[in-house]
């Protein structure tokens, strides 16, 4: 881990335009932003998680590793299953009043 936080330290000192090493992957990359630690050869924020993940003594004994981002990703996907479950109140005109049970007479059935 030591080895980690002295790559890390390495590539936030560089300047833009110096090449360094990724702290997490260990890909050389060009420094193209004075905030820049990490690559972006493996896309999106895949070997800054990674790092932080490892270095944070609070996330690296969490197992579940979900980013808030995740979080409230899954929860908006959740509530969005939840309204597909509600029951649709359809009308179905082919069902007679009294063939149909469930719609109590109205033509009007639950799916």
């Amino acid at each position: 881990m030591s080895n980690l936080k002295e790559l890390y330290k390495i590539s936030k000192a560089a300047k833009v335009g110096e090449e360094c090493i990724c702290p997490s992957c260990k890909t050389k990359f060009v420094k193209t932003n004075y905030q820049q630690a990490f690559c972006k050869s493996k896309g999106g924020t895949i070997c800054k998680d990674f790092y932080w993940n490892n270095v944070t003594p609070t996330k690296k004994c969490n197992i579940t590793r979900i980013s808030p981002a995740s979080a409230a990703w899954q929860c908006g996907q959740s509530e969005i299953r939840q309204a597909r479950r509600k029951v649709h109140v359809v009308f179905c005109p082919w069902h007679d009043d009294d063939w149909c049970e469930g719609d109590g007479g109205s033509g009007v059935t639950e799916r």
